[in-house]
């Protein structure tokens, strides 16, 4: 069915987005049915003649982001998704350091496999923009070659914002 209504279509989209990127932490690609249904709405939304609905009108928009989440060259970064989450943060009341740690690995194959395959890819910068802070934080309290190796991932897949990844490196955390 076509879609002729703009706004319907984003609030759907990305309602289907956000539940897709929940599921993702709760199971791995668990998320995929909701993707799915937004790459349905993207299908639909060709006809409208408002932007973000083509792949040739940007590499940064709801076309790219729908594609990308079902891309099978992206299931190490909804893998990492998961892990971040559920292996991760979840147990981070049990052992902070094991939770970290696997952060840390998932961090070190996951997305930079993902950046080596797809270097500047819209599934990356978004996630270094919604969790560069986060990881900042997180990663001030790790161990050293911890701390050493986070700084070269993520300064390699969000050259950008280096400095910010760095001052990882000059916190004196080790908790």
């Amino acid at each position: 069915s076509n879609v002729n209504n703009n706004l319907t279509a984003v609030v759907a989209y990305y309602a289907y987005i956000i539940i897709g990127l929940d599921y993702d932490s709760f199971s791995p690609e668990g998320g995929t049915p909701y993707f799915i249904k937004a790459q349905n709405i993207v299908n639909s939304a060709q006809n409208l003649t408002e932007t973000g609905w083509k792949a040739f009108e940007s590499l940064r928009n709801r076309y790219w982001l729908a594609e990308n989440f079902l891309n099978p060259a992206f299931k190490p970064f909804r893998s990492l998704m998961y892990t971040y989450h559920r292996q991760g943060f979840d147990k981070f009341t049990d052992n902070v350091v094991e939770g970290r740690a696997a952060i840390a690995d998932a961090l070190k194959t996951q997305l930079q496999k993902v950046y080596q395959d797809k270097p500047n890819s819209y599934l990356v910068q978004i996630f270094c923009f919604t969790k560069g802070d986060e990881m900042v934080n997180l990663f001030t309290q790790g161990l050293p070659d911890e701390k050493t190796n986070i700084v070269q991932v993520l300064s390699l897949v969000d050259p950008a914002n280096s400095s910010k990844y760095a001052a990882i490196n000059t916190s004196s955390g080790n908790k």
